[in-house]
C-alpha cells in the first residue's frame, strides 16, 4: 500500500473518530501529519487571549492576521507544535498548538497569576499590566522596604503606587505589596539589615505594627515578604517573623505570602537557601513564591536561566516540605548575557531577540528547553514562551497554586496567550 493511502485512511479515520467523540488531538499516535493542507478538517476554537497567524511555522515567518478570543477554526494541517487554520472569513494561517482547543476548554484561569511590578522609566512594568491584567489574579509591586529598626521605607513614589493599586483594584486584583530588606544605599539586599532587624524582638514587633498600619491605610489585599541573603544563622528568626506577621495580618483578612530562594534539598548552613525552612515558612504563610530562576546567575557560568529539569526538582522537594495549594512557581521573563563566566549582563526578552539576530540566531536546547543565542564572542540564554510553557506543564503536574513572573515588561508578550491557553479552567 501506498504512503499516499496510507496517510488518507488515517486521515479519514481520525476525522470520524473526532466526529464521533474520539482523541482531541487529529494526529495519530505515533504518526504526524504531513506540513500540508489536508483534504479533511477538524473543528477548534481559539482559547481566551487573541493569537497570531503565521504564513509558516514560525515566530520568524510574515504575520498574516489575528484571531479573536473563542472564535471557531478548522484545523487544515499541522507541524510539530503548529496547527495550519482557516478563520471563519477564510484566511489561513499557521497558529501554535497551546493557542487552540480542540476540546471546548476556554473558560477562566484555573490557577493564580501574579505579575510583578516595579516602577522603572526606562522599562516600566504598566503597559504589560494594561494588555495582559486579564491573564492575572494579582499583581505584586515593588512598594517597601524595613530598615534594621522595623520601620517601613517607601520604594516606589506614592502616586506611582496608588495608580498601579487602582488599575488593579478596578480589574479585581489581588494587591500584594512587596515588603524586602533592600539598602537602597548599597543597591542590594542587606543580610546585615535583616539580621538586626529579625533577632531583635522590639524590632520585630514594630516591623509587624508598621507593616499592619501599612496594609491597612493603602487598603491592599496582602503583601509579599522578600528577604535575600539571609543569614543561615538566622534562620529560625526569619520564621518566627513570619509566624508574628501571620498572627498579626490574617485576622485582618490580609494575606502574607514570602517569596523564598529556589533549592532542591535542604542544607541549613548554605549562604544563599540555608536560612529559609520550607517546612516552617509553609506554616505560616498563605502563599510561598519559589524564586525558581537564575539556576545560573550574572556572576557565575552561562547556563539556562532555569532549565527544565531543575525546576522539576525544585518542585519536587518543595511540594515534599509545603502544602501544594499554598506553592507559587516564580518564572523569570529576562536573560543574561556572558562574556566569560562571571562576566555578564540582563537583557529582556525583547533586547534578547535582537541580539540573537546578530549571531546565531535563536536557538533552543532540547534538554533545558530553553532558547539560546551566541553572537559577538557572547553566550545568551534567555526565557521565551515556548520555555515558559514547559514550566506551565510542571505547574500543573504538581498541582501547585500558580505562577508569579519576575517581572512585567521584561517578558516575551506570547507568553500571555499560553498562560491563558494552559491555565484555563
Amino acid at each position: 500500500m501506498s504512503q499516499t493511502l496510507v496517510v488518507v485512511l488515517l486521515s479519514l479515520m481520525l476525522f470520524i473518530s473526532n466526529l464521533f467523540g474520539g482523541t482531541a488531538d487529529f494526529a495519530a499516535p505515533g504518526k504526524r501529519v504531513p506540513n500540508q493542507e489536508q483534504t479533511y478538517t477538524v473543528p477548534g476554537r481559539i482559547r481566551n487571549a487573541p493569537v497570531t497567524l503565521y504564513d509558516s511555522p514560525s515566530t520568524e515567518s510574515q504575520k498574516i492576521a489575528t484571531g479573536q478570543p473563542s472564535t471557531s477554526v478548522s484545523l487544515l494541517a499541522e507541524s510539530g507544535d503548529w496547527y495550519k487554520v482557516q478563520l471563519p472569513d477564510g484566511t489561513t494561517g499557521w497558529v501554535l498548538k497551546i493557542l487552540i482547543s480542540t476540546s471546548g476548554n476556554t473558560g477562566l484561569l484555573a490557577k493564580e497569576v501574579y505579575g510583578y511590578f516595579v516602577q522603572n522609566t526606562n522599562l516600566p512594568s504598566h503597559p504589560s499590566l494594561a494588555a495582559n491584567s486579564a491573564y492575572m489574579t494579582g499583581i505584586t509591586p515593588w512598594a517597601f522596604s524595613l530598615d534594621a529598626q522595623g520601620n517601613v521605607i517607601e520604594q516606589m513614589e506614592p502616586t506611582a503606587l496608588a495608580s498601579a493599586l487602582e488599575f488593579a483594584g478596578k480589574r479585581h486584583l489581588k494587591t500584594l505589596a512587596l515588603i524586602s530588606n533592600y539598602d537602597k544605599r548599597t543597591e542590594s539586599f542587606n543580610g546585615a539589615l535583616a539580621h538586626s532587624l529579625l533577632q531583635n524582638l522590639a524590632n520585630r514587633r514594630r516591623a509587624v505594627d508598621k507593616i499592619y498600619n501599612t496594609a491597612v491605610s493603602w487598603g491592599i489585599s496582602g503583601i509579599n515578604v522578600d528577604f535575600e541573603h539571609v543569614y543561615p544563622s538566622d534562620r529560625e528568626y526569619f520564621s518566627q517573623f513570619l509566624r508574628e506577621l501571620s498572627a498579626r495580618l490574617r485576622p485582618a483578612g490580609i494575606m502574607i505570602t514570602a517569596a523564598i530562594p529556589a533549592k532542591t534539598a535542604d542544607n541549613p548552613s548554605s549562604s544563599w537557601s540555608g536560612a529559609f525552612d520550607y517546612k516552617a515558612i509553609g506554616e505560616a504563610v498563605d502563599r510561598v513564591m519559589l524564586m525558581a530562576y537564575d539556576q545560573h546567575y550574572a556572576g557565575g557560568a552561562p547556563g539556562p536561566i532555569a532549565s527544565i529539569g531543575w525546576v522539576d526538582r525544585v518542585l519536587q522537594f518543595a511540594v515534599s516540605q509545603i502544602p501544594r495549594e499554598k506553592l507559587i512557581l516564580g518564572i523569570a521573563g529576562y536573560g543574561y548575557s556572558w562574556r566569560t563566566a562571571g562576566q555578564a549582563h540582563s537583557v529582556t526578552y525583547q533586547k534578547a531577540i535582537e541580539l540573537a539576530a546578530q549571531g546565531s540566531g535563536i536557538q533552543w536546547d532540547a534538554t533545558h528547553k530553553a532558547p539560546f543565542a551566541l553572537y559577538n564572542g557572547r553566550e545568551m540564554w534567555f526565557e521565551n514562551a515556548a520555555s515558559i510553557s514547559c514550566k506551565l506543564d510542571l505547574v500543573i503536574n504538581h498541582n501547585i497554586r500558580g505562577i508569579a513572573l519576575w517581572r512585567l515588561g521584561q517578558e516575551d508578550p506570547q507568553m500571555w496567550q499560553v498562560v491563558a491557553s494552559k491555565l484555563s479552567g
